[in-house]
């Protein structure tokens, strides 16, 4: 492995698994470039890693007491055969 693709795994695995909003923060506010750099070169692993992140606490955290915001029913649209035949009836 070369050093760019250590520092990105590096960076990809601490910003999606360890850093929380507070390292986050510290990082802004000591590392600004860095991290700016950072961010920049890997922003669609990064767009990957908070989809994912905002998928994973709107279904899956237990702690929401509200409804789940995904409806997965399954919807049928049929007819009746008996209603069918009207219907087929006052068409012709």
């Amino acid at each position: 492995m070369t050093h760019k693709e250590i520092e990105k795994q590096n960076f990809i695995l601490w910003y999606g698994l360890y850093a929380t909003d507070k390292d986050l923060e510290l990082a802004r506010t000591n590392y600004k470039e860095t991290l700016n750099r950072l961010l920049k070169e890997y922003a669609e692993e990064i767009d990957k890693i908070d989809r994912t992140k905002h998928f994973y606490e709107q279904i899956a955290m237990p702690k929401r007491t509200q409804t789940q915001q995904y409806d997965a029913t399954l919807k049928i649209n049929y007819f009746p055969t008996k209603l069918e035949d009207i219907i087929l009836e006052k068409s012709l």
